[in-house]
């Protein structure tokens, strides 16, 4: 049986509809719209820089597209930084009550429940880390190439590559001199080079440089870290190493560090809850979804909007988040066939909220949560050693990250205690009933 079907009532009756109402999509595309149009938020964005430091380099200028590169926002990235413009979103280099693009942020009433606390846990061992939350190769290859193209080998663990292969080879010391492959480090590999900005500012990729400034001794700082076998960063008898091989930068600012232990070496950070990029990204996927034109009033009831599948629309939502990426908008072909924008919206989302709590709930609302939480994990094979840099790059299953997904899943079950406080509450199906 269907597992909506199942959600009922104790007189039987459907807690879900069962029936498909587009409207429904109609009505998430106006709200969004509402949103937008206060005119209160907008994307944060950072400058251009033409000069930097260490910790806040010179902005690396996306490759040349004659529609976008001499422009500026939000029309174009001339002016912007847009690695910088990611990261400084939630490293807490920006104030919440500075943020344009914060809607929503939980306050933290645990101090062991907050966001710097879980950047404890992405820290290295050499920072006095966790260095136990890693992505999975799945994320790691969601992320685009600078010029807005898949990486090389994607998805060929799951049959769902192109036929092309993985980058091999290492920056060379030469590379690095002659400002070839930037951000990367010499030793990093080639897998990793040109890729978009985010994916700098979310992944701590075999070989990243952590700047760890506030660490009290200054050779403690500035340290490129590798998570081959035997570094110190990687395998380990212990709790303490990435099962991947692939950890995670988001969230992290450069000044952070758990010296001694001690939180007050990482820098305050606030949860985005929901932010603009959110709102712009699911008004687009709403309109997608629509075959027919509506007409919906606005929060207020002051104007009626009429919501349907339009191109531009669409554009609105989608385009500048890609720009503030340094990534080129989506063709018209893509545009034009609903299925492909579906996808292609999808990724984007997995991309730009990663880490951000939307993909548990996205890939249960698509129903996509039974494919691809059933896959195996793949990141890469940490019991090789630093002379076997090339084995460690060839991805391998990472057995010891289970995964599985079951259709009572998309539930949690109701306490016991709950039920027995109300005769009439049902449990969530596929789960058991206590009496």
């Amino acid at each position: 049986m269907d597992y909506k079907a199942q959600l009922v009532d104790d007189k039987g009756t459907s807690l879900l509809s069962l029936a498909y109402d587009e409207q429904k999509w109609a009505r998430a595309a106006a709200a969004a719209k509402d949103v937008i149009q206060l005119g209160v938020y907008s994307l944060f964005v950072s400058p251009y820089k033409s000069s930097g430091t260490i910790t806040h380099p010179a902005t690396i200028k996306p490759p040349y597209n004659a529609d976008y590169s001499d422009k500026p926002w939000p029309e174009g990235w001339a002016d912007i930084d847009p690695f910088d413009s990611y990261r400084a979103l939630f490293d807490g280099e920006v104030p919440a009550s500075s943020n344009p693009e914060l809607i929503f942020t939980r306050g933290q009433n645990q101090s062991s429940e907050g966001i710097n606390v879980m950047v404890v846990h992405q820290l290295p061992r050499i920072a006095s880390g966790w260095n136990t939350h890693g992505l999975t190769l799945k994320q790691c290859d969601a992320y685009y190439m600078n010029d807005g193209a898949d990486v090389p080998g994607k998805g060929m663990e799951y049959g769902r590559g192109d036929g092309s292969q993985r980058v091999g080879g290492f920056v060379t010391d030469q590379d690095v001199a002659g400002g070839k492959y930037m951000p990367l480090a010499s030793g990093v590999s080639l897998q990793f080079a040109n890729r978009e900005p985010r994916f700098y500012a979310s992944v701590a990729y075999n070989g990243s440089v952590w700047h760890l400034t506030n660490e009290s001794q200054v050779n403690n700082r500035e340290k490129q870290v590798f998570y081959y076998r035997g570094s110190g960063n990687g395998y380990t008898n212990t709790m303490f190493w990435l099962r991947t091989g692939i950890g995670v930068m988001k969230y992290v600012n450069p000044q952070d560090t758990y010296e001694n232990g001690s939180l007050s070496k990482v820098v305050p950070k606030y949860e985005p809850a929901i932010r603009y990029a959110d709102i712009l990204l699911a008004y687009a996927e709403s309109l997608n979804e629509l075959n027919s034109s509506y007409a919906i009033p606005s929060w207020d009831s002051s104007v009626v909007y009429t919501i349907a599948r339009d191109v531009d629309e669409m554009r609105k939502g989608i385009r500048p988040v890609r720009i503030r990426a340094g990534l080129t908008d989506y063709s018209g072909t893509i545009y034009s066939s609903s299925t492909q924008l579906r996808t292609a919206i999808k990724r984007e989302r997995q991309i730009e909220l990663m880490g951000e709590q939307q993909r548990y709930y996205d890939l249960r609302r698509w129903e996509d949560a039974a494919t691809e939480l059933t896959l195996p994990i793949y990141g890469y094979n940490t019991l090789m050693t630093a002379t076997q840099r090339d084995l460690f790059h060839q991805p391998v299953a990472a057995f010891a990250l289970q995964s599985t997904f079951a259709s009572k899943m998309y539930f949690w079950p109701i306490a016991i205690d709950e039920l027995r406080r109300d005769a009439r509450l049902t449990q969530n199906p596929g789960w058991q009933t206590y009496k």
